[in-house]
């Protein structure tokens, strides 16, 4: 399972997460909603390119495009839609790939440009390093990993408290107020009404509906799969 890390700053930054082994990846899915895509169809096409780029340059395709699949609330496998796990240079690639007349997508091939600058110029640098000093970096880099592990394993006491206390539907999908606790975000009742509204609008676009379940304390309430609410996230920090 991975972690949501909560950040500030770039829409990009706050929809990235990090597996327990420190690596750091992009839902495609939610990167479809800031590239300015209403449609799954509509980036797909920009995925490919970005893979046969990437397998033009040798990287290992199915390492840097994690494929994964996302229960959308039926149990009948033809239910189940396709994500990636986008590495920081497969989701440049897919960056580079998008159209290039939508603003949103320069504003990622911008953001992609920069962090892959930075990390060269992090590992030019520690390459650099006396052996001492970078004994040092690699000790650093297994705390950092054991802070990692002691967030994913909070994060997986949270969800189960949300699962209890929220109501959420089938695994991976969740109401609002349990998304909001999962992820430690407001629950005061107009932010979560806006959290669904969004989210309804992200699966609309997918031509889906949220699903809704009966609860015996709150009647008929609204389910959503992981990646609509966070698209959701994603365009309320946008517009914070």
């Amino acid at each position: 399972m991975s972690t949501l890390v909560p950040a500030t700053g770039s829409p990009f930054d706050r929809i990235k997460q990090t597996r327990p082994d420190g690596s750091e990846f992009w839902s495609a899915r939610s990167l479809q909603v800031l590239m300015g895509y209403s449609r799954w169809q509509n980036l797909s096409p920009a995925i490919a390119r970005a893979q046969q780029s990437a397998s033009n340059t040798g990287l290992d395709v199915p390492r840097e495009f994690v494929q994964v699949g996302m229960v959308t609330g039926s149990r009948n496998p033809s239910d189940v839609k396709v994500d990636f796990e986008l590495s920081r240079q497969a989701a440049y690639l897919v960056a580079m790939n998008g159209d290039p007349n939508k603003p949103e997508v320069a504003s990622a091939q911008a953001y992609f440009a920069a962090r892959t600058q930075q990390a060269e110029m992090v590992e030019q640098r520690v390459a650099d390093l006396p052996a001492w000093a970078q004994a040092i970096h690699a000790l650093v880099d297994k705390q950092a990993a054991i802070e990692l592990e002691q967030q994913r394993q909070a994060r997986q006491a949270r969800e189960i408290e949300a699962r209890v206390d929220s109501i959420e539907g089938n695994y991976g999908e969740f109401t609002a107020l349990g998304y909001a606790k999962l992820n430690d975000l407001p629950t005061a009742r107009p932010w979560l009404a806006q959290l669904g509204k969004r989210a309804s609008a992200a699966l609309r676009a997918e031509g889906e509906e949220p699903r809704r379940r009966q609860d015996a304390t709150f009647g008929l309430i609204n389910v959503y799969p992981t990646w609509a609410l966070d698209a959701a996230l994603a365009e309320m920090s946008d517009a914070a």
